[in-house]
């Protein structure tokens, strides 16, 4: 069993995707890894590399002390168990036995803290908050087509899409509309 715990110097990490660096253990608490923490990036691409990182160690457990709860159902979905840490300043070593007394183990997103930027990208209309490059015209190669760069609007932001309309894939506000011909 690998247990992934985020780090910030040598307590967790109050915050899970804020964590400086994530630390790997195994049953014997022996380090197998230590790395700097993907999800620092901005976006949710960082957050993506994080859950690769867990995944590409072979972590089947997390522990946190906060997660949201985009990133705790991400972790559910792929099959990572995870656990509440009561106390930020438990030895690590508590960590690595099968049983883990002063955890509780979530078992559904909405254990996780609601996200605030989450909320707010869906009040927005779901968009990711970044400006994407308009120096084409084309509807080729994810960039917005002609009448997006007319009015200087990012192609997610586009109230009514056409036939033609091809968005970047961070793009989700309204993917249902995109064609590809």
């Amino acid at each position: 069993m690998i247990t992934a715990i985020p780090m910030k110097a040598e307590n967790i990490s109050s915050h899970f995707s804020k964590a400086d660096e994530i630390l790997f253990i195994d049953v014997q608490a022996q380090v197998i890894g230590r790395f700097a923490n993907p999800a620092l990036l901005d976006g949710c691409e960082g957050k993506q590399q994080l859950v690769s990182l867990l995944l590409a160690q072979g972590a089947n457990r997390v522990i946190v002390r906060n997660i949201g709860q985009q990133l705790l159902s991400t972790l559910l979905s792929q099959q990572l168990m995870v656990f509440h840490a009561n106390n930020g300043r438990t030895a690590i070593e508590s960590f690595a036995g099968a049983v883990l007394a002063d955890c509780e183990q979530y078992t559904q997103a909405s254990q996780g803290r609601p996200s605030t930027k989450h909320i707010a990208k869906q009040a927005d209309g779901g968009s990711c908050g970044h400006h994407h490059d308009h120096d084409e015209t084309s509807s080729q190669n994810g960039q917005c087509n002609g009448s997006e760069m007319a009015t200087k609007t990012r192609c997610c932001d586009a109230k009514v899409a056409t036939e033609n309309t091809i968005m970047k894939s961070c793009c989700h506000k309204i993917n249902s509309l995109i064609h590809q011909h």
